[in-house]
Order: structure tokens, then C-alpha cells, then sequence
């Protein structure tokens, strides 16, 4: 499908140019999980690909696929075209990724459906936490609790502000709650720090049932925060990213309400307090924070999301690069480049504004603000520290080692260009 993609999107493209369009696609895919199961380890990554991968990214196998199918054949200019049949089979298998990924977007990322469905799981979370905490006498349970049915009145009002346009004042209204549950949690973590100084301090019932109830919370406060961040760093919505943070301030208290349940149980009962004292001065510190944002945004300034960046999408942001990479050290040995323009032209014309399948569909394709040009520098310093290039009056070429590595990567990824 991805060729046939290609193919309806972009027009006759030669195997060069779709085997480039593989290479995005796939090295994208291959740097991203690489980083993600061998951060520490990238060449047991290298040969784990090299076992499990073999033909299947071949571009010269899939057109040949298509053309013994009738859905493709090669015209007099040596370039890949679709048939009659081809491009009926393509119209409907685009027409059904781009559902799908409009679907996608308008149910689970737009910023109305964000907020709608974290109402829903703050009430949830409130129902939980209080019943639990009524029935095990947890105070600590109690009160998070409390907080999380004062969450669903908050974003209730949020949900009404993106849909009237009015996300600022959810905003406000999710800083001044953070505020207040950083207050209120570190007052009560003091109190019980000073009885547990005065008098000893009362077990908690049915801890485990405390545990049980936290650690749901504690995984739905995560998922949460994530989805919210994804979702306001792709639509720039600041209510959305103050969301994020407020449920990551939720992660921190179920985590402080689960060790005290759990040292409970051993006879410990100060700790949870402290922790709690702690996790308010951690909610401060992200109210403090996150009010310059409010700030900036309400004397018109714009709010920089690219410090919200969450841990995928770093690994997907490094992918890009490490992709980026591997096309100067494909560039240097294939095609003979070795000027600083000349190679940044090859990025250009291989990565510049093209459409990719699947990538381009979900948007998982643009450069954001990076300039193959301004940025070259940049982009060539790792390959220059690890002593795969070199750099001599103004050339670039590729040492002994990267040679090895370019033929590794190639061989890895059956990444053949014709020359």
C-alpha cells in the first residue's frame, strides 16, 4: 500500500525516488525504536533489525509486486505509473487512510473531545478515591479524592471554554486549583507532622484497598497527562498543557498516598506526610511556572510548547534527525557529494514538502522549525564527533568507520539506490 500510495499521491515516481520516500518512512520507524529499546546500546539495535527485517522494505520488490498485479507498470520515461485498476485500488485505500486518520483526530485530539473526556475520567477518578477513602478511613484518600471531584468541576468549565473559545480562563481557573491543592496538601502534610511529634500517629484501615485505588488512579493520571499534553502541543492550547501538568501533579500525590499505605502496613506512618510536603512544594513550583505562561499569554505573547515536549516525542523528534543523518552519510558515499550546498540541496529535494504514506496522512511528517540550511552545522556535529565524517577545507567525507556504518544501515534495511 505504501508504494501504491506514493504513487496516486505524487504521480510517475522512478525507483530512486520511492525507494527515497522507503527510506524516510522507514529509517524514521527504525531510529525511533531503536531509541526506545536500546538508548544506551544503538548497535544491539542494528543487529536486532538485521535479523527480523530482511526483504520487506524493498522497494524494487513492492513495485514489482504491483506491476505482476496490473496495478502498476513502468512507462517510457523508466518511472512507475498506475494502471486504470491501480489507481481506482489507490483512490479507495487513500480515501480510507485519510478517514481514518480524520476520524482519529476530530474523536480523540480535538480540543473539545479532550476536555470533554477528562470530565469524565475526573469524575471517575473522584468516585473511586472517595468511596475507597470513606471506606478505609484514609484521610490522605479522602482529600485527594475531594481534589479530584473539585477537578471535574474544573474541567468542566474548560470543556465549556474551548467550545465558546475561551480557553484563558480555564487557564486561570486550573492555576489558581493548582495553587490551592498545593496549599492544602502541604498544610495537611504539617498538621500531621506535628501530631505524629505530639502523640502517635493512627494506622490506616484497609490499606491495601488505599494501594489498590491509587495505583488506578496513578495509571489513569498518566495516560491522562500524556493525552492532554499531546493534544495541547498539537493544537497550541495552553488550557490543554496546564491540564497535563495538573494531572501530573496527580501522579505525585497517588504516588505519596500509596508509599504511606504501604509503609503503614510495616508500622511507618511519618513518611507520607513528608512526601506530601514535598509534593506540594512540587505543585507550587508548577503553578509559579505555568503562571508566566498565563502571563505572556494574556499581554498577547506566544507561548513556546516546544518546553512541553514529552518523552516520545523527543524519541520521535531525535528519529527525524538520526533519519536526516544517515541520508548525509547515504549522500557522501553514494552519490559522491561532499560540498556543505550541495548536500543540503539532496536533503531538500528528498525531504522537503513531499508526500509520505502514512507519515504525511497523520502528520507525523513535518520538520517543525528546522532548516536543513541554517541548521546544517547542527545536524552534521554528532556524525563529526563520532568519527564518522570528517571535515577538511569546506568537504565532508566519510572515515573507514563510516563506511562501515553506511553499508551496515544499508544492508539492515535493504536500501539499495540504482545508480
Amino acid at each position: 500500500m505504501f508504494i501504491l500510495m506514493a504513487l496516486f499521491k505524487e504521480g510517475p515516481l522512478s525507483l530512486e525516488e520511492l525507494e527515497n520516500r522507503t527510506f524516510l518512512f522507514v529509517s524514521q520507524f527504525e531510529s525511533f525504536v531503536g531509541s526506545m529499546l536500546h538508548p544506551l546500546h544503538p548497535e544491539a539495535h542494528h543487529r536486532r533489525r538485521d535479523k527480523i527485517h530482511g526483504e520487506k522494505f524493498d522497494a524494487k520488490t513492492g513495485c514489482d509486486l504491483l506491476v505482476s498485479e496490473k496495478l502498476a507498470a513502468l512507462n517510457q520515461d523508466n518511472k512507475y505509473e498506475l494502471t486504470q485498476d491501480g489507481r481506482k485500488e489507490a483512490a479507495r485505500s487513500s480515501a480510507g487512510l485519510q478517514n481514518l486518520a480524520n476520524r482519529m483526530e476530530q474523536s480523540t485530539l480535538d480540543p473539545s473531545v479532550v476536555a470533554r473526556n477528562t470530565v469524565v475520567v475526573d469524575f471517575f477518578l473522584a468516585a473511586i478515591k472517595l468511596s475507597t477513602g470513606f471506606l478505609s478511613g484514609s484521610l490522605g484518600l479522602i482529600a485527594d479524592g475531594a481534589d479530584a471531584t473539585v477537578d471535574t468541576a474544573t474541567a468542566s468549565t474548560i470543556w465549556i471554554g474551548t467550545k465558546i473559545k475561551q480557553e484563558l480562563l480555564g487557564t486561570l481557573i486550573i492555576l489558581s486549583m493548582m495553587v490551592v491543592t498545593a496549599f492544602s496538601v502541604g498544610y495537611e502534610s504539617t498538621v500531621r507532622i506535628m501530631e505524629a511529634m505530639i502523640a502517635p500517629m493512627s494506622p490506616i484501615s484497609m490499606p491495601y484497598l488505599v494501594i489498590v485505588a491509587e495505583a488506578i488512579s496513578l495509571v489513569v493520571a498518566v495516560v491522562l497527562a500524556v493525552y492532554q499534553r499531546v493534544a495541547g502541543r498539537r493544537h497550541g492550547s495552553l488550557a490543554l498543557i496546564s491540564q497535563s501538568i495538573d494531572s501530573k501533579n496527580h501522579v505525585y500525590v497517588a504516588g505519596a498516598v500509596i508509599i504511606g499505605a504501604v509503609l503503614s502496613i510495616f508500622g511507618v506512618y511519618l513518611v507520607d506526610a513528608l512526601l506530601g510536603a514535598l509534593v506540594a512544594l512540587r505543585i507550587l513550583a508548577d503553578a509559579i511556572g505555568l503562571s508566566g505562561e498565563v502571563m505572556s499569554s494574556v499581554k498577547g505573547e506566544g507561548t513556546d510548547f516546544s518546553k512541553y515536549e514529552m518523552s516520545l516525542e523527543k524519541h520521535w523528534r531525535l528519529a527525524k534527525m538520526d533519519t536526516y543523518r544517515n541520508w548525509v552519510l547515504y549522500s557522501i558515499n553514494e552519490d559522491g557529494l561532499s560540498e556543505r550546498d550541495e548536500i543540503v540541496d539532496s536533503l531538500e529535494r528528498t525531504f522537503g514538502s513531499k508526500y509520505v504514506p502514512i507519515l504525511s496522512d497523520f502528520k507525523l511528517d513535518s520538520r517543525g522549525e528546522f532548516s536543513f540550511g541554517r541548521d546544517f552545522d547542527d545536524l552534521i556535529k554528532p556524525l563529526l564527533d563520532k568519527g564518522l565524517l570528517v571535515q577538511e577545507g569546506g568537504e565532508l567525507t566519510l572515515t573507514e568507520q563510516g563506511k562501515r556504518y553506511v553499508e551496515r544501515t544499508s544492508r539492515s534495511m535493504r536500501y539499495h539506490r540504482n545508480q
